[in-house]
């Protein structure tokens, strides 16, 4: 009852996170324009980049947290002991790399931006408005895998859906009253401490431990090093990997291009998080069967089945009305032809990344990061080799190209489970 419950608040709260960007979209982009449009995207691409430091961090804290949280006493302040000394390491590291990208600004906005004639203090406030989310935004993902560990993901959801909606709700009415870069990022800043601040009152509360009663918090921390740092490592590099489309055509096309680039990314994207409420609602019961792995095996191909039903549906809709969306939502017939052609390649790649998912599950659940560092590894060398040759042939759909071809070696090396697993082995 408690996973069917995690799995429909997963997905209510997970299609406001995605539809609330989606809507208030158009009004930034009319408010600010292509160019100061481009800026956004690409301080949130930056800000997404550092936020990549903690990816395999936090689902090996989802790991440790749901194998040590038992509503025992013991359980709880084993639980307690270890989210004490992340929280201290992710709020000394937060603020520390959000300093150092600040003082990169100038550098980034000259040698790194096409600014099309925008000043240069206009790249280094793109820059800024990044490291401040950062800064804002890297401690509150201790206080998700806490949450998402101890399976109150009714709570979690709840509190990120408000804060998703007062971000875009709000910040469109205040870009259309002073339509400047600064106001945006400003406003996107302090709506993401708030969330954070938000969540580590909700994490602390749910954990019912006083931190004057915690011993041994850096001991707990300790004791999940390895995994968690190589985890981190792993999954460092497949994010990164993910991100090398746009990474490469931030540098090679002006900023006006990259702003459309990024519309179909975050649709495709967006598309993708229709997944996560699955396999972050399964993930616990995954782990708590990982000594069965016939049975584990069987919930896989559940989650296959899942998957595929949700991705047909995507395909019926995008195939027979994905271009009068588009218009309806973007209500610019140019833009429209600019974004369609992108998005229909990356949305391949979207596809081969949800069933990836069920793999990389497997992966995490029997520890084995050593897999998901060999597999992205090579994705990355392909990635940063393909794609620049990709898009000075192409230019965007060399890049969405690139996108495609990195997911599918993902989904080909993910697809070991199903002979691992069905052979009755852990291993």
């Amino acid at each position: 009852m408690l996973l069917r419950k995690n799995i429909f608040f997963n997905y209510l709260g997970t299609g406001i996170l995605v539809l609330a960007p989606v809507v208030a979209l158009p009004w930034y982009l009319s408010a600010l324009g292509p160019k100061l449009y481009g800026l956004v995207s690409f301080a949130v691409m930056l800000q997404a980049l550092m936020g990549l430091l903690d990816t395999g961090m936090s689902q090996a804290l989802v790991r440790e947290i749901a194998v040590r949280f038992d509503k025992t006493t013991a359980g709880r302040d084993s639980a307690a002991s270890l989210l004490l000394g992340c929280e201290r390491a992710y709020w000394l590291f937060a603020l520390c790399v959000g300093c150092v990208t600040a003082l990169l600004a100038h550098t980034i906005a000259v040698h790194w931006l096409k600014l099309d004639g925008l000043p240069v203090a206009i790249g280094q406030e793109a820059v800024y408005g990044a490291a401040a989310i950062f800064a804002a935004q890297f401690p509150g993902s201790i206080y998700r895998s806490l949450l998402v560990g101890v399976q109150a993901q009714i709570v979690l959801n709840g509190i990120m859906s408000l804060a998703v909606l007062l971000r875009h709700a709000g910040g469109v009415v205040v870009v259309m009253i002073w339509p400047t870069l600064t106001v945006y990022l400003v406003w996107h800043a302090s709506v993401t401490l708030i969330e954070t601040l938000i969540r580590r009152q909700f994490a602390w509360r749910v954990l019912q431990v006083k931190r004057s009663q915690i011993k041994g918090a850096m001991a707990e921390l300790r004791s999940v090093g390895i995994y968690a740092f190589s985890m981190a490592g792993a999954a460092l590099l497949g994010a990164l990997t993910v991100q090398m489309d746009r990474i490469v055509l931030s540098k090679m096309a002006s900023i006006a291009q990259f702003g459309y680039y990024s519309i179909a990314a975050s649709v495709a994207l967006g598309a993708l998080q229709i997944i996560y409420p699955l396999t972050q609602a399964i993930m616990p019961r995954a782990i708590q069967l990982r000594t069965d792995p016939v049975v584990l095996r069987r919930l896989n191909v559940k989650l296959m089945g899942l998957i595929g039903l949700i991705v047909n549906l995507g395909a019926i809709i995008f195939i027979t009305s994905g271009k009068l969306i588009l218009q309806l939502w973007l209500r610019n017939a140019s833009i429209v032809g600019e974004v369609y052609p992108i998005l229909s390649i990356l949305l391949l790649g979207t596809v081969l990344n949800a069933f990836y998912n069920v793999g990389y599950m497997y992966w995490l659940v029997y520890q084995k990061s050593h897999r998901i560092l060999q597999v992205n590894a090579l994705a990355l060398v392909i990635s940063i080799v393909l794609i620049p040759l990709l898009v000075s042939r192409f230019g965007s759909i060399g890049a969405a190209t690139g996108w495609l071809a990195i997911n599918l070696i993902g989904f080909l090396f993910s697809l070991e489970w199903i002979k691992r697993v069905s052979n009755g082995r852990a291993d």
